[in-house]
């Protein structure tokens, strides 16, 4: 059974279908107010580990598959995952600065992906002072398979239909209908469609 665990009992949003916290095992936590969490009936659930810190907003829709992912929030943003999309295990969404990950419908992720949205320790240019490794929202578009051992980082954005090839390092935008793979990443070929 899903442990919820609410700091501030009554001013966070919790929507949660019952199948969910039944048939899973792990625990959500909810630390500071304003959190928004909507989690439908999942097609499978395994063990999850949820930390939201305050100002987040968490959805995952129907029929996912979820097994040992954890989704760390310590900064105010958003996660949804769209319906029939699954995890394999050792996943992880980690949010650590302000930033949006969008998940499309049907999207499979193989075990030991990382998503990430920032780097946590800031970089500057000694001239200019500016930053160089500001965080960045990470979209994934729907029916996109994403290998084992692949990392996505702040400005990925991968389209439509696409692959992400085995231990990929993804920071950037790439088109529909490809496979890239690489580190860092690289379209290795176009025009391309998959089936589960």
């Amino acid at each position: 059974m899903i442990e919820v665990r609410e700091e501030y009992p009554g001013q966070n949003i919790i929507d949660i279908h019952p199948d969910f916290l039944s048939q899973g095992s792990g625990l959500i936590e909810l630390k500071g107010r304003g959190n928004v969490l909507n989690i439908a009936k999942p097609g499978f659930i395994g063990h999850i580990h949820v930390l939201m810190t305050g100002d987040n907003a968490l959805a995952i829709e129907e029929t996912c598959y979820l097994n040992q992912q954890s989704f760390h929030m310590l900064a105010p943003s958003s996660i949804r995952i769209g319906e029939h999309s699954s995890f394999n295990v050792r996943s992880s969404i980690n949010i650590h600065e302000p930033a949006k990950v969008s998940i499309g419908e049907r999207c499979l992720f193989a075990s030991d992906v990382t998503l990430s949205c920032s780097t946590i320790h800031k970089i500057y240019d000694m001239e200019t002072k500016e930053r160089v490794n500001p965080p960045g929202d990470i979209k994934i578009g729907s029916h996109v398979w994403v290998a084992a051992n692949v990392s996505l980082w702040g400005g990925a954005s991968v389209g439509n239909g696409s692959v992400v090839g085995y231990g990929s390092f993804v920071s950037k935008e790439f088109p529909e209908n490809c496979v890239i793979a690489g580190t860092p990443a690289r379209v290795v070929r176009e025009n391309i469609t998959w089936e589960a």
